[in-house]
């Protein structure tokens, strides 16, 4: 039986790392390298249910809770050809002319609905074809997966719910690893855009520091109490001041298993107050 897929958690700062190549997006190119050749011989994959086996490629599929889609409930994209939305503003037109055309899997849509229907019961799960891909996703992905020949499903963060209920989310989600499908989350654990300094220089702030040590901390020690309490941190309102960037972080915290350790994919800060901490298990 082939191996787990990987969880991993992005912190995505700039849409500009889209079309830049600086020392995070290579490091998030080298993540998508080496979990790809590592399992180029595990190709016998576990199919996800209700799909057919077509070219295989490794992941199967990739689920991206992404900090850029934010609702009341929860929405799960069922797009074939999910658009690239370009939801931003202020940025060279360049990169608005940037499309990620990777397809889309109804198939691990309708699983992930199976999968959680009965825990956010009675609220129910809906489906859209409306949103596609937003920066979130397609600005990490284009380096991870620059050939854009994994099928990406997207579910929103229902923005009304408490830390714990994410996590709980994630737990119910951890078993689609095991039809290699890479869960992503992605965000910033530090994310304060009233505080940036756009400097290239600029040193990070005291408080991005410290409550980005405590919450790394907290990963490497697996205390998940922590993080999930991570609002009772004095750094907190500094660094966390709207939590949508924060939460995937706890996605892919849900969706680690027992014994497996946290591996650095990059780390650092820009602008004083965004944190680019990347993070893999598995």
């Amino acid at each position: 039986m082939p191996a787990a897929s990987p969880t991993v958690f992005f912190g995505h700062g700039s849409p500009m790392n889209a079309i830049e190549h600086n020392e995070f997006t290579n490091d998030w190119a080298n993540f998508g390298e080496r979990i790809t050749s590592h399992n180029k011989m595990h190709l016998t994959h576990k199919e996800i249910p209700n799909t057919d086996k077509g070219t295989l490629v490794y992941p199967n599929a990739i689920l991206v809770i992404s900090a850029h889609w934010a609702t009341q409930g929860v929405c799960v994209t069922m797009n074939p050809l999910p658009r690239t939305i370009h939801d931003y503003s202020g940025f060279p037109p360049e990169l608005s002319q940037v499309e990620y055309p990777a397809l889309g899997s109804p198939a691990l849509a309708q699983h992930v609905t199976n999968l959680l229907r009965e825990f956010v019961a009675p609220e129910p799960i809906s489906v859209t074809t409306t949103w596609g891909l937003d920066h979130g996703a397609w600005s990490v992905l284009r380096h991870v997966f620059p050939k854009a020949n994994v099928p990406v499903v997207q579910m929103s963060i229902d923005i009304s719910k408490p830390a714990a209920w994410h996590l709980e989310v994630a737990r119910r989600l951890q078993k689609l690893r095991d039809y290699q499908v890479l869960i992503v989350g992605s965000g910033n654990i530090v994310h304060n855009l009233g505080a940036i300094n756009w400097s290239d220089n600029a040193e990070p702030h005291p408080s991005s520091v410290a409550f980005h040590k405590y919450i790394v901390e907290a990963i490497e020690n697996n205390d998940i109490d922590a993080i999930v309490n991570y609002a009772s941190h004095p750094d907190a309102a500094y660094a966390v001041p709207t939590p949508e960037h924060f939460l995937p972080l706890l996605y892919v915290l849900g969706a680690r298993r027992p014994n497996e350790a946290p591996h650095t994919v990059t780390d650092g800060f820009v602008y004083s107050s965004l944190s680019m901490y990347s993070v893999a298990f598995g």
